[in-house]
């Protein structure tokens, strides 16, 4: 079932691949909305002494996650701090908290969110009827794989509802995780890996939204935090997978100035560009709108207060030659394909647009990659 499964979200998705900048489509931004899922959001050893066993002083504990809750490890329904908890033990590596669901499952503060998985996919129990409650993968909570060990992060159908398809933890060593969600992992960036069916913007039902490896970032990337342009915490956005790699590589180079904080005013948005019929990379959640950095000591940069407009001819503070050399060192390192300054128009006067547009052969100027007003219209 689950092959089957996956070859319909193959040709669901269009193919996308898995390349960061891989996409064909022109952009010129302004000020997306974020989109938004349907979540809201001890280490356990169980191994036996053996005194005829040679010396493990020096193992390492099995790091099975939170306890007590759906997905953690249980060795009876005692261990599972809820009502109507099940333990799973046939086939699930040091047990697995779980209950008896049609739809849907409850979350807790703390623990990875749920998702009520089809009975078909869990192995076989009959302590659960159409489903059954398993954690979905999050890499905040296992760095790793996503999953406790001995559990795999597969794309599985919610019960009853197998239209609805989720990263879940399933046991087993499959995996559906694709080099980007494996690359994001070894560089120690937390996210959750997602599925999300292709969205159309308002009235051109014809033009797709389809995100390549959609993923939920989690706050903080590599140790700098995400907040929306006013300074509220924002605890994960909604971007492509090679689009998180891509804020991670900007949080790699402005951690060297003690940037703590990046606000931003949005990824994810299934529109166009105004005035044409054209995909925006935010329809692909394929960019970010920089609203500016905070700093350990509690300087504020932003764009619409820092940014100079003569640059680079001239800087009246220090703030707004900083904004424009890291916007410089992004367009340096290929971290973005297209990198817009305040200097386009006034509706871009407060953040540098960046997304990961393929090619840019269009823009003509600098090569094939652009930095600076925008050559084409709004």
């Amino acid at each position: 079932m689950r092959l089957g499964l996956l070859l319909l979200l193959t040709f669901t998705l269009l193919g996308c691949p898995t390349n960061r900048r891989t996409y064909e489509v022109n952009d010129n931004p302004d000020i997306p909305d974020l989109d938004d899922d349907d979540s809201v959001g001890d280490d356990d050893d169980d191994a036996t002494d053996d005194d005829d066993a040679s010396d493990d002083d020096d193992a390492t504990p099995v790091d099975d996650g939170p306890e007590g809750w759906i997905g953690g490890p249980c060795e009876t329904a005692a261990d599972c701090d809820y009502d109507n908890a099940v333990c799973l033990t046939d086939g699930y590596p040091n047990g697995m908290c779980s209950q008896d669901c049609e739809l849907y499952c409850d979350d807790r503060d703390g623990r990875p969110v749920t998702f009520c998985v089809d009975a078909l996919d869990m192995p076989g129990s009959p302590l659960i009827g159409d489903g059954g409650c398993s954690s979905r993968c999050d890499f905040e909570y296992f760095p790793d794989s996503g999953c406790r060990p001995g559990y795999g992060c597969v794309i599985v159908p919610r019960a009853n509802e197998p239209s609805t398809l989720k990263y879940a933890c399933v046991a087993g060593d499959d995996s559906d995780l694709s080099a980007c969600h494996l690359d994001l992992a070894d560089r120690g960036v937390a996210f959750e890996p997602t599925v999300r069916a292709p969205d159309h913007p308002d009235g051109l039902p014809d033009v797709d939204c389809i995100i390549e490896d959609p993923v939920w970032l989690k706050s903080p990337v590599l140790g700098i935090e995400l907040e929306y342009y006013d300074g509220t915490p924002d605890d994960e956005v909604l971007v492509s997978c090679p689009a998180a790699a891509a804020i991670a590589d900007t949080m790699v180079d402005v951690a060297p100035w003690d940037a703590v904080v990046m606000r931003h005013i949005g990824t994810y948005n299934c529109r166009v560009i105004a005035n044409t019929t054209t995909l925006s990379q935010h329809g692909l959640a394929n960019a970010i709108d920089i609203y500016g950095f905070e700093f350990a000591d509690g300087t504020l940069w932003t764009l619409i207060d820092d940014w100079d407009h003569n640059s680079p001819s001239s800087f009246n503070s220090e703030g707004a030659e900083w904004l424009y050399d890291a916007g410089q060192r992004w367009f340096d390192q290929d971290i973005w394909n297209i990198i817009l300054t305040p200097n386009y128009d006034t509706a871009h006067d407060n953040h540098f647009h960046v997304d990961l547009t393929a090619g840019g052969d269009f823009i003509g100027a600098m090569g094939n990659r652009y930095f600076g007003p925008a050559p084409y219209s709004d």
